[in-house]
C-alpha cells in the first residue's frame, strides 16, 4: 500500500472516528441541556404556582378580616341607633321592624340586642327563627361574653350558629354604648371563600397545565393530604403517591426549600422513551412557615432533540466528509507527489552505486524549489547530500586504499616481528632444559619482547622485555633493543649486569622520543640450575618449587629501566633452581589484563593461576594454563597491553638428587 493510499485512509478514519464521537458528545451535552433547561423552568413555574397558592389560600383570610372590620363598623353603627331609639321610646316593634328592614337592605342574616346578661331583647328575624336561636343559646355563647362583661368593646367570632344548609355564619358583636348589652351582626362568608377556593386554584393549576409541558399538578397540605389535583388527559389523578414523589414532598416542607427528581434515568429511557423529572416547591402560611407543597410532574422527552441533532448533524458531517475527502487529495498529491520522486532519485542513487548524475542533481533542485516545508528541506538535504557524496566517496577510496596500505604494511611488519622471536623451543642436545614462551600485541604490533640462546655448551641466556609505548613506535624500539641485546651478549657474557649497562648506554644515546624498556635477563646454568639474572624496573619473577606451589622472588637487585640513565649501574641476582623446578618471567599486560568491570587480573591471580600447575608439567602446559585463566578472566573485554609470558623448567643433569631447599642468593652469596 502506497503512502497517498495510507494518509487517505488515515484521513477519512479520523473523520469516521470523530463523527459518532461527535455526535455522542453532542447527544449528551443536548441531553443535559435539556434536562437543565426543565428542571430550570420546571422548578420556577413550581415556585410560582406553590406562591400564587400561598396567596390564594391566604385571601379567604384577608376578606374575613375586612368583613369582619365591616361587621363591626355596622354593629356599631346599630348600637348607636338602639340607643337613640331607646331614648325617644320606640317599642320593641318598632325597634324590630326597623333591623329587619337594615338587614334586608345590607343583606345581613341575623340582627341581635341583647342585655347584659345576653338576652335578646331585639332582633331582625321573625319570631319563630328568634324563637329558635335564643332556645340555641346563641347569644350566651362563651365567645361574647368579654362584651357583655366590658372586657371587650368589639369581637368577630365563627361558627356560632348554622343555618338549615349547614353553611356557618359569622358573628362581629360591639357593646352598647351605655355598657346595658351588646349588638351582634351576621355575616355569611362561606360563599365568597368557597368560590376563591375552588375556582381561583383550579383555573391557576389549569392554566399552569396548559402554559407548560406538564402531565400531574399535585396540591398538599402540610399533612400530605391532596388539597387539588390537576392531571393531563389519561392520567390517573387518584393514583396512590410512589415512595420517590412522597419523599421529595417531605423533604420540600421540612427543608422549606425547592427540590427536583429524576425518574426513569436510564440512557435507554432518556434517549429512547422519556424520563420523568418531578419538581416541588413549598407553600407558605401567613406565619411564614411551610403549610403544604405543590408537586408537578414534567415529561422529558430526547427523540424530538435526537431527531433534529441526528438529521442537522448527519448531514452537516456527510456534507464535511464529502467536503475533506475534496480538500484531502490535493493536499496529498501534494505532500506524497515529491516524496514519490524522491524516492525514485534516491533508487536510482543506489543502482549507480552512489554515482549522481545532472538528471538526478535537477530533480532534486526541482523537489526543493519553493517549497518551505519539510519535504522542501528534505530534497535539499538530499540534494546537498548527493553533492557531497561524490567528494566523499573519492576520499573515502583514496582514505580506503592508504588504509589497506598501512594495514599491509602493518601485516608485513606484524610478520617481520613474529619472524625475530624464537619460533622453536627445543635446544639441540639440551634435554635438561624445557622452554616455552608467548607474546600476543594488543595492536598490529607491539612493544614487548622476549628471546632466548646459547651461549656456549653450558650456559642458556634468555631475554624477556616490555616498551614503554606500543603500535609501531614500540615494535622498532623493540626490534633495536633485541638485537642490542643479541650483539651485547654474544659479544661479552661474563656479567649480565654488564650486558644491560651496554644496552642501556646504546638506547640513551639515539632515543630522541624519549622512549624505554623494562627488561628481565638472564643466563642459566644448565649444569647445575644456577641462574644468573638482572632487571631494569621489570616485575617480579614467579619460581616454581618442588615443594609445591609458585613463590614471588621478592627481593632483587637489578636497576632502572633502559633507555632512562646512560649511567645506570645494574647489579645481579643468582637464583638456584632444583632439578625439576622452574621459572616463570612475565610482562605487566598479565597483571593488568581487566575484565569489563575494569577489575585487573592482578599478581595473586597469577599466582593461584600456577599454584595449580602440577610439578610435572611442561612448559608449554604452564604458558597455556596462565593464557586460559586470564582469557576466563577477561571474558571477551577488549586487551589494552601486549601479554607476554616465558617459562623455563630445569630437569637437572643426569642422576642428579633433588633437593626441597632452593636458594636465591646475590653476588655476595645473599640467601632468598
Amino acid at each position: 500500500m502506497t503512502l497517498r493510499h495510507r494518509l487517505f485512509l488515515l484521513v477519512m478514519l479520523i473523520i469516521a472516528i470523530g463523527f459518532p464521537s461527535a455526535a455522542g458528545v453532542f447527544a449528551y451535552i443536548s441531553w443535559q441541556s435539556v434536562l437543565e433547561r426543565t428542571e430550570r423552568d420546571g422548578m420556577l413555574v413550581a415556585q410560582l404556582l406553590a406562591q400564587s397558592i400561598s396567596f390564594i389560600r391566604q385571601v379567604p383570610a384577608a376578606i374575613e378580616g375586612i368583613v369582619g372590620n365591616d361587621v363591626q363598623a355596622q354593629a356599631d353603627i346599630v348600637s348607636n341607633l338602639i340607643q337613640i331609639a331607646r331614648r325617644g321610646k320606640a317599642s320593641t316593634r318598632e325597634i324590630n321592624r326597623a333591623l329587619r328592614g337594615i338587614a334586608a337592605r345590607n343583606e345581613i342574616p341575623e340582627i341581635w340586642v341583647t342585655d347584659t346578661r345576653g338576652i335578646p331583647i331585639f332582633w331582625s328575624l321573625d319570631d319563630i327563627d328568634a324563637a329558635i336561636a335564643v332556645d340555641s343559646g346563641l347569644t350566651r355563647q362563651p365567645a361574647f361574653q368579654m362584651l357583655l362583661g366590658g372586657r371587650e368593646f368589639n369581637v368577630f367570632a365563627e361558627g356560632q350558629h348554622r343555618r338549615r344548609d349547614g353553611r356557618p355564619l359569622y358573628y362581629g358583636g360591639v357593646a352598647l354604648p351605655d355598657r346595658s348589652g351588646m349588638v351582634l351582626i351576621a355575616r355569611l362568608l362561606d360563599h365568597d371563600s368557597q368560590i376563591i377556593k375552588s375556582i381561583g386554584l383550579k383555573r391557576m393549576m389549569e392554566t399552569v397545565m396548559a402554559a407548560a409541558l406538564i402531565d400531574t399538578i399535585w396540591v398538599f397540605d402540610e399533612t400530605l393530604k391532596p388539597l387539588a389535583v390537576t392531571s393531563a388527559e389519561g392520567v390517573d389523578k387518584a393514583t396512590a403517591l410512589t415512595a420517590a414523589e412522597r419523599g421529595i414532598v417531605e423533604k420540600v416542607i421540612k427543608d422549606s426549600a425547592p427540590a427536583s427528581y429524576l425518574e426513569n434515568s436510564g440512557v435507554h429511557n432518556v434517549l429512547f422513551k422519556h424520563a420523568l423529572l418531578y419538581v416541588a416547591a413549598p407553600m407558605f402560611g401567613t406565619d411564614g412557615l411551610p403549610d403544604g407543597a405543590a408537586l408537578m410532574r414534567l415529561p422529558v422527552n430526547m427523540r424530538t432533540e435526537l431527531h433534529a441533532l441526528l438529521t442537522i448533524g448527519g448531514g452537516l458531517t456527510v456534507l464535511l466528509l464529502l467536503l475533506g475527502m475534496a480538500l484531502a487529495l490535493p493536499f496529498l498529491n501534494r505532500m506524497v507527489r515529491p516524496l514519490a520522486r524522491l524516492t525514485v532519485q534516491t533508487r536510482r542513487l543506489v543502482e549507480r552505486n552512489f554515482d549522481a548524475d545532472q538528471e538526478m542533481h535537477a530533480e532534486l533542485l526541482k523537489v526543493s524549489e519553493n517549497r518551505n516545508d519539510e519535504v522542501g528541506y528534505l530534497g535539499g538535504a538530499l540534494y546537498s547530500m548527493v553533492t557531497t557524496l561524490k567528494a566523499y566517496i573519492v576520499d573515502l577510496k583514496t582514505t580506503t586504499a592508504a588504509k589497506e596500505r598501512i594495514e599491509g604494511e602493518l601485516s608485513a611488519a606484524r610478520g617481520i616481528q613474529m619472524g625475530m622471536l624464537p619460533d622453536s623451543f627445543v635446544l639441540p642436545g639440551h634435554a635438561e632444559c624445557d622452554l616455552h614462551a608467548v607474546l600476543e600485541p594488543a595492536k598490529a604490533v607491539g612493544g614487548d619482547l622476549f628471546d632466548f640462546f646459547l651461549l656456549d655448551e653450558h650456559r642458556l641466556f634468555f631475554l624477556i622485555g616490555d616498551v614503554s609505548d606500543k603500535g609501531v613506535p614500540a615494535a622498532l624500539f623493540m626490534a633495536v633493543t633485541k638485537t642490542l641485546f643479541t650483539a651485547e651478549a654474544r659479544r661479552d657474557s661474563a656479567s649480565v649486569g654488564r650486558i644491560m649497562e651496554r644496552v642501556n648506554k646504546a638506547l640513551c644515546q639515539n632515543n630522541p622520543e624519549g622512549m624505554f624498556v623494562t627488561v628481565f635477563a638472564g643466563i642459566l646454568d644448565l649444569r647445575t640450575g644456577e641462574i644468573t639474572c638482572s632487571d631494569g624496573g621489570h616485575e617480579l619473577p614467579f619460581a616454581l618449587r618442588c615443594s609445591g606451589g609458585a613463590e614471588a622472588i621478592e627481593k632483587k637487585k637489578g636497576g632502572l629501566v633502559l633507555g632512562f640513565f646512560a649511567d645506570s649501574i645494574y647489579q645481579e641476582d643468582v637464583i638456584r633452581l632444583l632439578p625439576g623446578e622452574g621459572l616463570v618471567v612475565y610482562t605487566d599486560g598479565v597483571t593488568e589484563a581487566m575484565n569489563i568491570r575494569h577489575e585487573m587480573f592482578t599478581a595473586t591471580r597469577l599466582n593461584d593461576a600456577l599454584a595449580a600447575v602440577c610439578r610435572e608439567c611442561s612448559a608449554h602446559t604452564i604458558i597455556d594454563g596462565v593464557m586460559n585463566s586470564v582469557r576466563s578472566f577477561v571474558d571477551g573485554y577488549p586487551q589494552s597491553d601486549d601479554i607476554t609470558l616465558l617459562a623455563l623448567r630445569w630437569r637437572g643433569p643426569a642422576g642428579a638428587e633433588v633437593s626441597s631447599t632452593p636458594e636465591v642468593t646475590g653476588e655476595t652469596g645473599a640467601t632468598a
